[in-house]
């Protein structure tokens, strides 16, 4: 037994015989796995962890203790032990330590904290319930500077773990209205959209928070292990600005336009570099088909971008979008193109709203040889949305959800699977409630065609 753990041993023992000792005076799991805490191997020190951690609330008073006496390398694991604890008893003693320790040993403490998610939750919960008795923990100005950077630290890790959810459990990534509702922050502390807002949008240019210590500046990275790629993370919080920013929001709307002008001199750098490259050497090689797919993917971020500034400022956009449609409509590629440019226009045009259109640009996408299970079930979607919009006559809203239901036969029949995330769209929220039998008719019928299992 290494030195440091003897002693905090015998002080436990002295404290609390119960917690050491069993009844035939033989050491307890709990105390056998505080030793092993001090295991030169890390396989022995997480099991220890994962041990204390089932022998709760039963450990907690020993943990609590042993976290006063023990060495660096002991507490940081006891912190993680606590913070999977929860109770208002664990709470108290990890604020405490957080404000008592030197800044090396703060940052390791709120890097445990914020990692674990339901560390997180529990922490941000007691902060809610008491702002104010939460920071009593804090003593002086460097503590509460800590608690503070904590605090902002575990909303910020509860905003990407909500904005991460809204990739559909499927595995599907796409949007539709009112998909990041769960970012608006309703019934919770003032501020929170705001907060939520500077997240997603640091993750859109791709911007590190202010997060010292943590991360290095310049590069956004989520403080728990994700498990989206960079294309559709970007794609998905340019979804969410779009949904949480407001004409008010200008430094945010500014950052936007700066992104999409970067993104539209990349992408004509881009077009150029294809065009030259198909000229020389045909599409033949490995170097002309990666061109063509960074291309086609630059294509989609632009879409993204202007998209989601149009939400916000329609009149302002309206021009940007109609020229980058006309760009694809006109433009003269050499073959092979990017993918269905029809299906990008359509796109655009039914985040925009322009759903008449849309419906047209998917039809055009299907004739060139796009995804049959893919058109019609956007066009359902298109038609479902339509059927809200304001000042239409009840016939004309029903005609649309007649419309929409047969696009979605249509999407089932030519081969569309995905149930999971056609019963998150809220696009087709019309449908379930005008025409639930229709709808639930189409979902069992994918769902026994595919031999899907009901939720």
């Amino acid at each position: 037994m290494h030195r440091p753990l003897a002693v905090l041993a015998l002080t436990l023992l002295l404290a609390c015989p119960a917690w050491a000792e069993g009844p035939d005076g033989e050491a307890t799991p709990a105390a056998r796995a505080l030793e092993d805490l001090d295991s030169p191997l890390l396989g022995a020190r997480e099991r220890a962890v994962e041990r204390l951690v089932t022998l709760l609330p039963g450990s907690r008073a020993g943990v609590i203790r042993a976290l006063e006496g023990s060495s660096w390398a002991v507490k940081i694991q006891l912190v993680e032990v606590l913070g999977r604890d929860g109770s208002e008893e664990a709470v108290t003693a990890l604020v405490g330590q957080l404000v008592r320790a030197d800044e090396a040993q703060a940052l390791r403490i709120r890097g445990v904290l914020v990692r674990d998610a339901g560390a997180s939750a529990r922490l941000l919960a007691a902060w809610r319930r008491d702002p104010d008795g939460f920071m009593q923990g804090a003593a002086g100005v460097s503590g509460v500077r800590r608690l503070q950077e904590l605090i902002a630290l575990l909303r910020r890790a509860e905003i990407e773990e909500k904005f991460l959810s809204r990739k559909s459990k499927s595995g599907s990534t796409g949007n539709y209205r009112g998909q990041y509702d769960i970012l608006k922050g309703e019934g919770l502390e003032p501020g929170y959209r705001e907060y939520a807002l500077e997240v997603v949008a640091n993750i859109a240019i791709d911007r590190a928070l202010r997060t010292p210590g943590l991360y290095r500046t310049g590069i956004y990275e989520f403080l728990r292990t994700n498990y989206v790629d960079e294309w559709e993370f970007r794609s998905m919080a340019l979804n969410a600005v779009a949904e949480l920013c407001t004409p008010d929001d200008e430094e945010i709307l500014e950052h936007l336009e700066q992104l999409r002008i970067r993104v539209a001199i990349k992408r004509m750098q881009l077009e150029a570099r294809y065009v030259e490259l198909v000229d020389r050497h045909g599409y033949s090689d490995k170097v002309t088909e990666d061109a063509l797919f960074e291309w086609n993917d630059v294509l989609g971020d632009y879409l993204d971008v202007v998209a989601c500034l149009y939400i916000v400022l329609p009149t302002r956009y309206d021009t940007r979008v109609r020229e980058f449609i006309r760009d694809i409509e006109n433009a003269s590629w050499p073959n092979p193109q990017p993918l269905y440019p029809s299906s990008l226009i359509a796109g655009l045009q039914i985040r925009c709203g322009w759903y008449r259109d849309a419906i047209s640009s998917y039809e055009l996408a299907m004739r060139e040889g796009g995804s049959r299970a893919f058109g019609y079930y956007n066009q359902a979607c298109a038609y479902a949305s339509w059927s809200t919009k304001a000042g239409l006559s009840e016939r004309e809203r029903e005609r649309n959800l007649d419309s929409a239901l047969m696009r979605l036969d249509r999407a089932a029949e030519a081969g569309w699977s995905d149930v999971g995330w056609m019963d998150e769209d809220r696009d087709l929220d019309p449908l379930r409630e005008h025409r639930r039998s229709g709808y639930d008719d189409i979902s069992k019928r994918i769902k026994v065609r595919y031999a899907l299992e009901d939720d």
